[in-house]
């Protein structure tokens, strides 16, 4: 389907393509926000957790009460950190390859 101005509406939704690639875009950088912020709360609470266990007030018999759980605490927010590190660099991946204007010149040898 086509409107009055020649843009074509593949889905006959009242989206051009072009929105349709805005929506995506947006939508896309929104959750790649959402997963930062979640890599961050993760760095921060492993920090705050042990600068809490080196705390005075928390005993002895505490820390060691802890310690299980601390394992669990830091193997956890350390995946969330690991997988948001991993999928960052893994977009960034696709994104350089699917780019023509930023594939690698390396190893071409100049015209000359």
């Amino acid at each position: 389907m086509t409107d009055d101005n020649g843009i074509r509406d593949l889905y006959e939704d009242g989206l051009t393509e072009e929105e349709l690639r805005a929506v995506e875009q947006d939508r896309i950088e929104r959750r790649q926000n959402t997963q930062k912020k979640m890599a961050w709360v993760a760095m921060i609470s492993m920090i705050g957790f042990t600068v809490f266990m080196f705390l005075p007030i928390v005993g002895d018999s505490r820390i060691t009460l802890l310690t299980e759980i601390a394992t669990l605490f830091y193997i956890s927010q350390a995946g969330v950190v690991g997988a948001y590190m991993g999928s960052e660099a893994l977009v960034n991946k696709t994104r350089t390859q699917s780019s023509p204007s930023r594939q690698s010149t390396r190893g071409v040898k100049p015209n000359g």
